[in-house]
């Protein structure tokens, strides 16, 4: 029973989703077996032209529209089942009278077509179609009901039984028809907004996240240095930015080639950003350099730079069974009320500069 209830939740909410073939088979089965059913009600009946017509109507939906929807017709096969229909619905109305309820499968239809030019591709950008089977539908309503009138059923059923029973059972099906369709069609709309939101989901990623090394691009970074430095104004609270650089990795590049180095960045990135504390933050910043945003003074960015410059440079990276071994030069600056994002930057690239000026594999604050 949770199962059910888990599953008619998906089916709601759009999280479930049938491909067009797969719902076009089972409205063709519904559509084959309903026949079936007025097969063997019009035999009881004794309207048999009805019920040679519905016999062959089995074989129409089971055999040729279940093909078509194989071989992926989808806009014929819909366009004939509804033409179907509304000629049986007619027929039947001829042929036992309105009373019996069969027009009102002209109602059904109505929703029945929007919802299918809703999800027929081919029949999206051609707003007429439902329209003017729409209208078609109800036209052959009006005909069905003045014909009815004038003449009445060419047929009499056995006994007003028959008659109710016709009728409320068409009237139940017809109801259950436009629900399902109503469903359906709630169905499908919120299964586009579950892939539209799925897909601006990995546009935002793609605008904000470094494809390489998994990491925030620079564009991403700007908006939480912003955010650092109006909080720094309002409240004083104190960041430290760390800006670290792959020492000689040109040198990787030239001698192990570029995959080698992007694994090689993508360990060090890997290394650092497991070592950081939940709300810092870290970037690619550009090429092999990334920079570090830490919420915290000068003397904890200090710790945690100096520990990751251990484990980057103890780090062993190995590319077609050759070890690679890296260093990194990290240059620390801490937030100073007053000043620009860009300064700080700056700063913080000085102090790298500094570092590779003496030796590199070294943290400068």
């Amino acid at each position: 029973m949770g199962n059910l209830k888990h599953y008619i939740k998906a089916l709601s909410s759009g999280e479930s989703y049938y491909t067009l073939k797969v719902k076009l088979t089972y409205i063709c089965n519904f559509l084959a077996a309903f026949h079936l059913l007025l097969t063997v009600a019009f035999f009881l009946t004794e309207i048999y032209p009805m019920m040679i017509y519905c016999a062959f109507s089995v074989f129409f939906f089971a055999v040729y529209i279940r093909g078509c929807i194989r071989k992926e017709q989808f806009g014929f096969s819909v366009l004939v089942s509804i033409f179907e229909v509304l000629f049986c619905s007619f027929a039947a109305t001829f042929c036992v009278g309105i009373e019996a309820g069969f027009s009102v499968y002209n109602f059904a239809l109505i929703v029945a077509c929007f919802y299918l030019s809703f999800v027929i591709e081919k029949f999206r950008s051609k707003e007429s179609i439902p329209f003017f089977l729409s209208l078609f539908s109800a036209l052959l309503y009006v005909i069905g009901y003045i014909i009815d009138n004038v003449n009445g059923p060419m047929y009499a059923l056995p006994n007003e039984h028959w008659v109710h029973a016709f009728h409320v059972a068409n009237y139940v099906v017809s109801f259950a028809v436009m629900i399902i369709f109503n469903f359906l069609f709630v169905w499908e709309i919120k299964s586009n907004q579950n892939i539209l939101e799925t897909q601006n989901d990995k546009l935002t990623e793609m605008a904000h996240i470094d494809p390489l090394t998994h990491l925030m691009n620079r564009r991403s970074m700007n908006t939480h240095l912003q955010q650092s430095m109006d909080a720094l104004r309002s409240s004083g609270k104190r960041f430290s930015l760390v800006l670290c650089d792959i020492d000689d990795f040109k040198k990787v590049n030239d001698t192990y080639g570029h995959d080698a180095g992007d694994l090689v960045l993508v360990n060090v990135a890997d290394i650092i950003s497991q070592n950081m504390r939940s709300g810092d933050v870290v970037c690619r910043w550009g090429g092999e350099e990334i920079l570090i945003l830490i919420h915290a003074p000068l003397e904890t960015a200090t710790n945690a730079a100096e520990r990751i410059r251990q484990m980057i440079a103890e780090k062993v990276t190995y590319y077609e069974g050759q070890a690679i071994q890296v260093t990194m030069t990290f240059g620390i600056a801490e937030s100073i009320p007053g000043y620009k994002i860009e300064h700080l930057v700056q700063q913080a690239d000085d102090k790298l500069y500094i570092g590779k000026k003496n030796g590199k594999n070294i943290v400068v604050f």
